[in-house]
């Protein structure tokens, strides 16, 4: 399924994140996470912002790697897809 370590619940509900997932996830400290109760399950997941998403994408599509066969996306589509959760 994927990476599993247990953790100890502190006295004020605190859960450390293990450093390996962490990392895997790109979570640095100060960041924020999800958490969601699925079913039975507490999921924490990576939360990342748009901005640092942007800032992550930043210079991944050059020329070299633009497949020339990718769907066209409408940046109007695209803009409403990212925004629609958003407050107006």
């Amino acid at each position: 399924m994927g990476t599993s370590e247990e953790r100890r619940v502190d006295e004020k509900g605190r859960v450390t994140i293990p450093q390996s997932i962490r990392d895997a996830l790109h979570i640095d400290p100060g960041e924020e996470v999800a958490v969601e109760l699925v079913d039975d399950r507490i999921v924490i997941r990576n939360s990342v912002s748009r901005e640092r998403l942007v800032e992550r994408l930043e210079g991944c599509i050059t020329a070299e790697t633009r497949a020339e066969d990718a769907d066209r996306i409408d940046p109007e589509d695209l803009k409403s897809e990212w925004t629609s959760d958003l407050p107006n």
